[in-house]
């Protein structure tokens, strides 16, 4: 990784952190840095300012971001990518099959509601398509469900991270949740954008 994100706002490289903090740590920085300030300096100071101001930015995106943020300390801490990214993460087997299905379900579904052309064959795809956004409402409540035992067990790595246990399996795991978590809010969110829309 060229560039500590941590180290950009003078933070410790650790699992959690206050986003608020964060925030204010961001505001500050990028008004002291902002290319505007250095609109009358030379080119080479405005180019420098202006890469400044870019360096700011992507760390702030790396660090608010719990799942970029786990990434970038594995890497800084490792000094490479995690392997096996792909591998489902453990306890999640069930979810996984379930977004899976309903992804297929509602792609299915907006095929044929796409391929409707009379106002009765519309109609009779009315009940299916409450029943399909009660079923992506009850797996975005499960989603909601996991980031809240995702920051539970962020917290409780954090904690040993302080105390010196830097478990990297553990790190990687917990990186590994919140990126199939994001996944799967995606998937649900194109297809529910889907349903409303009609496209």
């Amino acid at each position: 990784m060229a560039d500590d994100p941590f180290a950009v706002f003078a933070l410790e490289s650790r699992p959690a952190l206050d986003s608020e903090a964060l925030k204010e740590r961001f505001a500050k920085l990028t008004a002291e840095q902002h290319p505007d300030k250095f609109s009358q300096a030379g080119e080479a100071e405005r180019a420098e300012a202006e890469a400044r101001y870019a360096a700011a930015n992507r760390a702030y995106q790396t660090l608010i971001d719990p799942r970029a943020r786990l990434l970038a300390l594995y890497e800084l801490t490792k000094g490479e990518k995690p392997r096996d990214v792909q591998r489902i993460p453990p306890g999640t087997m069930d979810l996984f099959v379930e977004v899976g299905q309903a992804c297929r379900a509602l792609d299915e579904f907006l095929e044929r509601k796409r391929a409707a052309t009379g106002r009765l064959e519309k109609a009779g795809l009315a009940g299916e398509e409450l029943s399909l956004q009660d079923n992506l409402m009850t797996l975005r409540a499960k989603l909601e469900t996991l980031a809240g035992a995702l920051e539970e067990e962020l917290d409780k790595l954090d904690a040993r991270w302080r105390r010196g246990e830097r478990d990297l399996n553990a790190l990687e795991a917990v990186y590994r949740k919140y990126s199939y978590l994001a996944r799967w809010r995606q998937q649900l969110e194109e297809r529910e954008i889907a349903l409303l829309t009609g496209e």
